[in-house]
């Protein structure tokens, strides 16, 4: 069996041939909640709290409503025990049982990758055993996954994956993997820029920022609204820019901070690819592609560039099937 993870700073997704998953990148010092009245989701992801490692942790939603989640922006991230188990958990939210054992695609960010991929992949390689447990405290269900073996990609090189190859891993567009192939991934706290030679990684033309991504626009956001007498902090925004909540009067303030921000971006990939005229395709992907592709696109003015239809997951479809590539 083959999963493939995509864990941002952002959100955590995954896929498996029979599901797939997304939950925020959020992970908290577990504290046993004092009441439950029996009647709150009983969907596992909206109340995922596990034991990993011998330290217990809010993972996901229920991090921002029961603690202060930590984001962590360094490279330690990916094999502290928080990152891990944030991999874990989505394992969790991918298998069939209890028990389960397979092989798993991942990635690292651009500048990240030489330095950490060895280490990334000794780390999830293995038996792992995760405690799930209820928010309260009780409940003692055990998870084994065992990672058989371990592909690292860089991660914008998942929506690469993803444009050329079809769902059996097959090479399905010859003329695109054939051609120099750009990726703008947006994260919620980094930007990623990667560029490919006929599928041939070009180093010096791709690369991370850690000081820029959508949060940006979110703290830009929070702060205008406040003028409005909306006290909502960045990190609790998301669900008004997505529309399950509303906030009446803020579209102009929206469409201010979100073209401030792309703006920003803009610059960032100009300046890194001053040849990108020569490109045959551009792809902007991540969560960010969501609320700021457009932008990005009618700025950069050129019919190659697209804005990926589901961006949100075209890292971590890439590779799965680069997964049922490399193992098939």
């Amino acid at each position: 069996m083959i999963r493939a993870v995509d864990l941002g700073f952002g959100a955590v997704k995954g896929i498996s041939e029979a599901r797939q998953v997304e939950f925020p990148a959020a992970v908290g010092t577990f504290q046993p909640v004092r009441f439950t009245s029996g009647m709150e989701q009983q969907d596992v992801k909206d109340r995922l709290c596990v034991e990993f490692e011998g330290k217990r942790f809010f993972i996901g939603d229920i991090a921002f409503k029961q603690s202060s989640p930590r984001v962590t922006m360094n490279s330690d991230r990916f094999t502290s025990s928080e990152g891990l188990a944030l991999m874990m958990s989505a394992l969790l939210l991918l298998s069939n049982s209890q028990t389960d054992a397979g092989k798993l695609v991942a990635g690292l960010p651009v500048n990240e990758y030489a330095g950490l991929k060895n280490k990334y992949s000794d780390a999830l390689t293995g038996k792992h055993y995760l405690q799930q447990i209820d928010p309260d405290g009780s409940g003692n269900d055990f998870f084994a996954f065992t990672i058989e073996e371990a592909k690292i990609l860089p991660q914008p090189i998942g929506t690469l994956f993803d444009a050329v190859l079809d769902d059996a891993g097959e090479l399905e567009n010859k003329q695109l993997a054939g051609g120099r192939v750009a990726v703008l991934d947006i994260g919620k706290h980094t930007v990623d820029l990667a560029l490919t030679d006929a599928l041939q990684f070009v180093d010096r033309a791709s690369v991370s920022f850690n000081d820029i991504g959508l949060f940006d626009a979110f703290k830009d956001l929070s702060l205008g609204i406040k003028n409005k007498g909306y006290d909502v902090p960045p990190d609790s925004l998301e669900p008004y820019i997505r529309g399950s909540r509303q906030l009446s009067g803020i579209a102009e303030l929206k469409e201010q901070a979100f073209a401030s921000q792309a703006e920003k971006i803009t610059s960032r990939v100009i300046n890194t690819w001053p040849d990108l005229w020569s490109f045959d395709r551009v792809f902007i992907t991540g969560g960010g592609a969501l609320v700021l592709g457009d932008y990005i696109a009618s700025a950069l003015d050129s019919e190659k560039v697209d804005v990926c239809q589901f961006p949100t997951f075209t890292n971590v479809k890439g590779y799965f099937k680069y997964g049922q590539r490399a193992w098939r």
